[in-house]
């Protein structure tokens, strides 16, 4: 049988976890590329022993991929050879869960400035990813994991979009279908659900509920009960707290095991022969979380009846902009909110009033630089600053 090959960006965790799910059902030829080639080996190494306990053989191979600046005719020529259908991006500079590592009260007030601040993390492997990927693959489907909300559209603007994210808004999806059904008194499974929402507010919600009400609504929910639209039954508010009271679930790594199941959905499903309806950020290149369709090698936006296309996107730029992103330009450059500009500042000494796209690698090495020195606990002074940011400058414009 032919299987679509399946290309794993960065091998991490949530890589680990969706090909803990796969391997056993065997539906691909698995690829792993990672920085780390030895590490990537070993793990292809225990997911095709961990599946042949089963009695299943799978096909799964490691390759090296560096996304620096530098390597970007290397990623490609390494991506010709594989030519995936499919690519999963799990790379990242720094992962959401590093600052819960930190101290509590340190983390408490780095937590404050919410995730839009740390976007260079993320933003700068998935853009040196997306030109390997139009060099050598542009009819590759890519499916990106790395703040896919607000990276997405970012490359939408310069042409490299991926075709959708996983994770954010998917991972709400079942706890509010779970709280639906235990205020309706029926099964889960008799529980359809559409939400529109982005980061933000699908971070905020199984762990506090819903967010103090603002002038802007932060997300749409439509729902409906064996094919009955029941939207308006349960108050949003009730249906939410029960999602972080009723519904509360283990975070950081062990919560992946939600994300790296949201991520099989979609993928199991992109060359369906039909459409399957999921959720996912970042569909289009759009801001946010939506219901998509994904099947036959394409994602189409799956809003509910009577939500246009504008509406959903105006709630999610809200929600983008609790998440400490003003705006997106025309152009792709971000520029970042003040109230979370002023909180890295104040506890990492690092100011980034905006950033565009080709400056993404260097904003995100003064930001790890000055990270590790903050969870080393390493002191610093505000008249430092000047001297680092005009550095720092001195790099981004060389990187265009």
């Amino acid at each position: 049988m032919h299987r679509k090959k399946l290309l794993i960006v960065g091998g991490g965790n949530l890589c680990l976890q969706v090909l803990q799910i796969l391997g056993p059902r065997n539906p691909f030829e698995f690829h792993v590329a990672s920085r780390d080639l030895g590490k990537a080996t070993r793990m292809c190494n225990l997911i095709r022993l961990a599946a042949l306990q089963q009695n299943v053989n799978i096909q799964i191979e490691s390759h090296q991929m560096d996304l620096r600046e530098a390597c970007i005719s290397r990623n490609a020529e390494t991506l010709l050879k594989i030519r995936p259908d499919i690519i999963l991006n799990c790379a990242s500079l720094q992962s959401w869960r590093v600052i819960t590592q930190l101290p509590a009260e340190r983390f408490a007030a780095l937590d404050q400035a919410q995730l839009g601040p740390w976007l260079p993390m993320h933003l700068a492997p998935a853009y040196a990813l997306m030109r390997a990927v139009k060099q050598s693959c542009p009819k590759s489907l890519v499916v990106n994991a790395a703040f896919p909300d607000a990276v997405n559209p970012i490359l939408y603007k310069v042409g490299m979009a991926p075709d959708v994210g996983i994770g954010n808004i998917a991972n709400l999806i079942p706890a509010t279908r779970s709280a639906i059904a235990h205020l309706s008194g029926c099964l889960p499974t008799q529980v359809c659900a559409k939400l529109v929402g982005h980061h933000y507010f699908s971070h905020c919600v199984p762990r506090h509920g819903l967010p103090p009400q603002r002038m802007e609504p932060i997300f749409n929910l439509t729902y409906w009960i064996d094919g009955e639209e029941r939207t308006g039954e349960h108050a949003p508010e009730a249906i939410l707290d029960c999602v972080a009271r009723q519904f509360s679930r283990l975070g950081g790594v062990d919560g992946q095991y939600l994300t790296a199941m949201s991520a099989v959905t979609v993928l199991e499903n992109l060359h369906a022969e039909h459409e399957v309806r999921v959720h996912g950020p970042g569909p289009q290149g759009l801001p946010g979380g939506y219901p998509v369709k994904v099947g036959m090698g394409k994602v189409l936006l799956d809003l509910p009846y009577g939500v246009t296309r504008e509406e959903a996107i105006r709630v999610n730029e809200a929600g983008q902009r609790l998440d400490g992103i003003t705006l997106i330009r025309a152009d792709g450059s971000a520029v970042f909110g003040e109230v979370q500009r002023q909180i890295m500042q104040r506890e990492l000494n690092f100011a980034m009033a905006e950033m565009r796209v080709c400056d993404a690698a260097a904003w995100a090495e003064e930001l790890g630089s000055k990270y590790l020195a903050y969870a080393e606990g390493t002191p610093h002074t505000n008249s430092h600053h000047t001297g680092v940011a005009a550095h720092g400058a001195g790099h981004r414009a060389s990187a265009c």
